[in-house]
């Protein structure tokens, strides 16, 4: 019987899309693109909710089987695979079970508000008034346009940015201990553990954030180690499909100061 194509709804980026493209590229599967444009809102047309009712991403489709959650579809990819990023051993699993949900519960909220003011923000204002008023027409819901026009005007939403800074600290800090008893995140061999944090890491560097592995030299050495691996460039992705404007790096330097200023405050 033909094999049905592995199909995946995804942004180019998204956090949790990067998280399954670099499974899906770790595991050497064939899989077909289907790119689901936010910029467009596609997420929010019938076509997409029919196959993702709450109109995220990514999305994975094999026949008629759909499966959502980013770390529900590499632990479904993986066992297509036969196993190679899950070991079976109860104590490994645990561990890498722990570090999908520190991404999928701790790093991906906490993406949003530097995601948010340094990329979409600058995006948004790099448009006319007049452009930004038709985007928003394509918006299906009145009160979510309604914050990208105020989006566009508004500055920096300093403190919430810093917060953020302040929890990558702190997750950081955390992957220093596991990662001073072992060479990967969840014990000797790479895994998804390991799958769901580059996803971190490719924001950090999109964010110019990279200077915050700095005070975490066993961190710093994995980040290294998983942007060589040749996945992490696949799920990257062509640069044209991330016309993401360069972030302001001194104002950056600037928040992340300041988070530092805020830890020092708390000691």
């Amino acid at each position: 019987m033909r094999e049905q194509p592995v199909e995946l709804f995804h942004e180019w980026g998204s956090i949790q899309s990067f998280k399954v493209r670099i499974c899906l590229a770790e595991l050497g599967l064939a899989w077909v693109s289907r790119r689901i444009d936010l910029s467009r809102f596609e997420n929010l047309e019938a076509g997409y909710l029919a196959i993702h009712p709450q109109g995220l991403v990514p999305a994975l489709k094999i026949g008629s089987e759909v499966t959502t959650e980013s770390s529900v579809i590499n632990e479904r990819l993986d066992r297509m695979a036969g196993g190679e990023l899950l070991p079976e051993d109860a104590d490994t699993r645990r561990r890498v079970r722990d570090w999908a949900a520190v991404e999928d519960t701790v790093v991906h909220p906490a993406v949003r508000p530097p995601t948010f003011n340094l990329i979409l923000k600058p995006r948004l204002q790099r448009l006319s008034p007049a452009e930004i008023m038709a985007a928003m027409a394509r918006h299906p819901l009145e009160s979510r346009a309604e914050a990208y026009r105020q989006a566009a005007i508004a500055p920096v939403d300093v403190s919430a940015v810093i917060g953020s800074i302040v929890t990558f600290q702190s997750v950081l800090a955390r992957m220093e201990i596991h990662l001073s008893q072992a060479r990967w995140l969840a014990g000797g061999r790479f895994t998804l553990a390991d799958v769901a944090m580059a996803a971190f890491i490719d924001r950090l560097d999109r964010l110019a954030m990279d200077g915050l592995l700095a005070p975490f030299p066993l961190a710093a050495d994995w980040a290294d180690r998983i942007r060589q691996r040749p996945s992490f460039a696949v799920a990257k992705g062509p640069e044209a499909a991330r016309p993401d404007p360069l972030v302001d790096r001194h104002l950056v330097d600037r928040l992340m100061a300041a988070a530092d200023t805020h830890l020092q405050d708390h000691v």
